[in-house]
């Protein structure tokens, strides 16, 4: 069983996440938990050890690459930029947590495919979980 670490300020997007990653029929059910911070994203990342990280690039108390060097320092794990930056993909490219990105507004179906296609490729840099 996998977990999952959604970080974003806004809880309607972490609600839509978790309910859509919650339906996985026929697989294996997927642990999520929820941040609305970077910090407490942080903490959670130490404490649980999430196979994958939903990460929202701008958030109140840090923006994304901050979070990702702190992330990069405490635990490395896979990660899948979340933004409406136009610049999503060169930002994702900095960084090499960054298995994947999805713009905002983003479609149900991509981040199901997005998240799945994520955990089925591991860590980078063949880090092991």
């Amino acid at each position: 069983m996998a977990t999952i670490l959604i970080i974003d300020d806004e809880s309607g997007i972490r609600y839509i996440a978790k309910t859509i990653l919650s339906q996985n029929p026929g697989a294996d059910p997927l642990t999520i938990l929820e941040a609305s911070s970077g910090s407490q994203g942080l903490e959670l990342l130490t404490q649980y050890h999430p196979e994958l990280v939903l990460l929202d690039y701008r958030l109140p108390d840090m923006d994304g690459s901050e979070w990702l060097h702190q992330a990069q320092e405490l635990r490395p794990t896979a990660v899948i930029l979340v933004s409406a930056s136009s610049e999503l993909e060169h930002i994702a490219h900095k960084h090499s947590l960054v298995v994947g990105t999805l713009a905002k507004p983003f479609k149900l179906d991509k981040l199901r495919i997005t998240v799945l296609d994520a955990l089925s490729r591991g860590l980078p840099g063949g880090v092991s979980p």
